[in-house]
């Protein structure tokens, strides 16, 4: 139906994920390890159709960073999308090529990277969140050297 528009398509994908190499090379420049992590999970995110490859490779370094595990905000919710999603990709799928109706596969394809960015997202803020932690230290100082107390109004 939209052949025409197939090669911009495929343009912005890849353009798109092009596009978060330079800021994380730069953010992640003494961390080459992690910046590789996440560039496979954004590589793997803008994939056209998930496969379990794609996931299980970068999952595969999750192991590396586990005391990263209880600072984690929107884990609980990430494990339930995705296991909920998996569990309903044979479904979606053969509604989609018996029925011919794409949008069941597409929606819970679009719900499935939605949880990976959610958590990829969540890795990467805690991430930062520890190092800037390791060097500027976990509590609150004023410029003399002293504690500082932070009041909300």
């Amino acid at each position: 139906m939209f052949e025409h528009f197939r090669l911009f398509f495929i343009c912005v994908f890849q353009i798109n994920v092009f596009f978060y190499t330079i800021p994380l090379s730069i953010k992640l420049k003494e961390h080459p390890v992690f910046l590789i992590f996440m560039q496979i999970a954004i590589i793997s995110i803008f994939k056209f159709y998930p496969t379990v490859g794609d996931i299980a490779l970068y999952m595969a370094f999750l192991p590396a960073w586990n005391h990263l595990y209880r600072f984690l905000r929107n884990i609980f919710l990430v494990l339930v999308v995705l296991l909920a999603c998996s569990a309903l990709f044979p479904v979606l799928w053969h509604l989609w090529i018996y029925a011919g109706s794409a949008n069941f596969y597409y929606s819970i394809t679009l719900l499935f990277n939605v949880a990976q960015i959610l958590g990829v997202s969540d890795y990467f803020y805690v991430y930062l969140q520890r190092e800037h932690h390791l060097t500027h230290g976990q509590y609150l100082r004023r410029k003399d050297g002293s504690e500082a107390t932070l009041v909300l109004k």
